[in-house]
This record gives structure tokens, C-alpha cells and sequence, in this order.
């Protein structure tokens, strides 16, 4: 029954929010927090190589990977994307794709499920699929029940759930990392005065930053050819006869014993 009320708040009706949330990065903490999240990307895309890379409802300028020779972005009209489409119906081929990246795009999607079931299915055998979420037990977890922006909307699925979804997608999670261990503010001087907090949680890697990136690994599952049952005829065993060891073979055997 929970989980059913559960996974009906996550197809509930939703209007479109993805303008909303780019408009939120322009402000002083949204540029804040691109900073952070681009310090986990970019690094990240340098390590993936291919000939596509799709970005779906990017909310700030898509970050770019050098080894990948086309970049493809989709979704929402306003965003500006190369195409236009649904959340949950994408003009890409099935396993047509190197690596897919969601930037935000679960925590504000109509339906979580059915877009991380559609990235899932355009990310090819050996591909990646790259998340960013807000965590929701973090600073900025507690934000966004405080505030009016966007982000009152938005859903903030921990990265453990994504990760239980992943799973039954076929993916294997590879990587989780934490940014933004520090509250966002509007004062740049309060700002840097807590870069300590920062830079001492990313080295512990303390799983309760702001935002995390989870990379995962589409699995290839081997094809094993099938067998014909061979019939085997198992021919009944009989007992094997014994011969009795006559006299003469009695004493060849003790004189070899005595001359030994």
C-alpha cells in the first residue's frame, strides 16, 4: 500500500519546470552551485570516449567532452535543445548512445521512472548513464523546504534509491560523488569564509553533500547457445568375475616376496 501511494506522488501531474530551474541558475546560488557541479562533471566526461553524448532538459550550458565527437541535447521548447520531445517518448535509437547525462532531470520530472527508463534504453551495451540529483538529507536539502524558487518542487531522490533503480535497468553504479557540502548564500564574503567546510567534507567523502553524480555502467549480459539434451545409453553394470588364485601362482608370489 506505500508503495503504491509512493509510486503514485511520483507520476502525479506536474507542470513543465525545466525554464524555472535554468532561470534559478543564474541567480547567486545557482551559479554557486553549477561551480560545484561542473568540478564533478567535467573531470568525469574526460574518461568517456564515442561518437554520441545526449543531454536531456540541460539546465545550465551542457558540459563539454572532448572525446566524444557529437553532443545532442533534448527535451523542453524553451531550453533552446537540438530536439524537441516528450519526457516519456525520445527520437533516439534503442543502444544508439555512448553516454547519457541527467542534470537535474529526475528531480524535476513529471514521472522519474519513466525518463530514467528512457535514458536507460538509448544508452548502448558498455555505455554510461550519468545522474546529478540534489540530496535530500543535506544544507540544501533543507533549502528547498525553505524556500519559494523552484526547488519547493522539486522531488530530491537519494542517490540509494536511483541506485536500487539502476539496478533492475541493468546498470551497475561505478561511481558516487558529493558536492556542495556548504549552505549556499547570497554574501560571497560569508560564502568563502565557509570553503573550509567544503574542502575538509570532500576529502572525508562524507555522503551528505548537496548534490551527487552517480555513474553507471550498462551491462552486457553474454550469450550462452543452446544445447540439445544428449541421450546417453547407460548399459547395466555387471559384476566383474574374480579368478582364484591357483597353487603355483600362490608360490611364484611367495618366493618373489623372499627374494625381496
Amino acid at each position: 500500500m506505500k508503495l503504491q501511494r509512493f509510486s503514485d506522488f511520483l507520476s502525479r501531474p506536474r507542470k513543465a519546470l525545466a525554464e524555472p530551474l535554468a532561470q534559478w541558475f543564474l541567480t547567486p546560488k545557482g551559479q554557486q552551485l553549477e561551480q560545484l557541479e561542473r568540478a564533478l562533471l567535467e573531470p568525469q566526461l574526460l574518461r568517456h570516449f564515442g561518437s554520441y553524448i545526449l543531454y536531456y532538459n540541460p539546465p545550465v550550458e551542457v558540459a563539454a567532452a572532448p572525446n566524444i565527437r557529437h553532443h545532442v541535447s533534448l527535451g523542453d521548447q524553451p531550453l533552446k535543445v537540438h530536439i524537441e520531445c516528450a519526457e516519456h517518448k525520445w527520437p533516439i535509437a534503442a543502444d544508439g548512445v555512448d553516454v547519457v547525462v541527467l542534470q537535474h532531470s529526475l528531480d524535476f520530472a513529471c514521472s522519474p521512472h519513466a525518463l530514467l527508463r528512457e535514458a536507460a534504453q538509448c544508452v548502448r551495451p558498455g555505455g554510461h548513464l550519468i545522474i546529478m540529483g540534489a540530496h535530500p538529507w543535506s544544507f540544501f536539502g533543507i533549502y528547498r523546504y525553505l524556500t519559494r524558487s523552484v526547488w519547493k518542487h522539486a522531488y530530491c531522490l537519494p542517490p540509494a534509491r536511483i541506485t536500487d533503480w539502476l539496478g533492475v535497468l541493468g546498470f551497475s553504479l561505478e561511481k558516487c560523488s558529493f558536492a556542495a557540502y556548504q549552505p549556499l548564500l547570497n554574501s560571497s564574503a560569508l560564502q568563502s569564509k565557509l570553503s573550509w567546510l567544503e574542502k575538509y567534507a570532500a576529502g572525508k567523502k562524507a555522503p551528505l553533500g548537496g548534490c551527487y553524480m552517480l555513474v553507471a555502467r550498462k551491462m552486457v549480459h553474454g550469450m550462452h547457445p543452446q544445447i540439445p539434451a544428449l541421450e546417453i545409453n547407460v548399459k547395466k553394470l555387471r559384476p566383474s568375475v574374480v579368478a582364484a588364485q591357483t597353487p603355483h601362482q600362490k608360490h611364484l608370489k611367495h618366493s618373489e616376496e623372499h627374494d625381496r
